[in-house]
């Protein structure tokens, strides 16, 4: 898997947790801590190639009721602006 828009060291690698854990009610995700959910965020990119089902377009462009599979082997991270976070990504 081809990932563009890594960043070697995003601003919110800075934020120190903020999470106590000694209880799952002071950690996240039901404690507000901003470095482990951007954490998670990371943590959700698919690492590996994958396979969706995409619908067939006709001649004019016309979506049709068919389906053919395709590999994802490439996506773009979208990043937020403050912390550089991963709020997404397309293929």
């Amino acid at each position: 898997m081809k990932i563009n828009g890594t960043i070697d060291s995003p601003r919110w690698y800075d934020i120190p947790c903020k999470c106590n854990h000694d209880s799952v009610e002071t950690e996240y995700p039901i404690a507000d801590c901003l470095h482990c959910k951007f954490e998670a965020q990371e943590n959700s990119l698919p690492q590996e190639d994958f396979t969706i089902k995409e619908n067939d377009v006709d001649d004019d462009g016309s979506v049709l009721e068919t389906t053919h599979d395709k590999t994802v082997n490439e996506i773009t991270i979208v990043r937020g602006e403050k912390y550089e976070e991963i709020i997404g990504w397309t293929f």
